[in-house]
């Protein structure tokens, strides 16, 4: 799955970010495909850094515009929380996943950093409040 340009928030630094963040996981997919567990977990590593500083770099801009940065941060947290949940589900099994367990995951993995742009991103709150109302209609763009 490639970047979408649907997925631009509309600022060069963060887009970016994401765009990293979208290669990032699709070195862990390659990894779950190819049931190579240090890959995986050297993903996820690599994951969390990246994140890491992303979260510093979207908290600068939020501060930046006066966005109010604490229920934020609290999406910064869940969306951590989420990858090092999956990353210790798949650690443990990835060499018994079926082919349909690891395209989930692989569904999964794409969907927190998605649904991360589009709505919990500082920048983007706007237009996720309209990708919502699109969802809700049956016409969000696929990823």
């Amino acid at each position: 799955m490639g970047f979408s340009k649907e997925l631009s928030v509309g600022n060069r630094v963060l887009d970016c970010e994401h765009k990293k963040l979208h290669g990032i996981i699709s070195e862990i997919t390659s990894a779950i495909k190819a049931r190579e567990v240090a890959a995986l977990l050297q993903g996820f590593e690599q994951l969390e850094n990246c994140l890491s500083a992303y979260f510093v770099v979207e908290e600068k801009i939020a501060q930046a515009v006066g966005f109010d940065f604490k229920q934020h941060h609290v999406a910064h947290q869940d969306l951590m929380y989420k990858f090092q949940r999956l990353k210790a589900e798949l650690a443990d099994n990835i060499l018994g996943l079926s082919k349909h367990e690891e395209e989930n995951y692989i569904c999964l993995l794409y969907r927190h950093l998605k649904l991360h742009i589009l709505f919990d991103s500082a920048p983007s709150q706007k237009i996720g409040l309209r990708r919502l109302k699109m969802c809700n209609m049956g016409q969000m763009p696929r990823y």
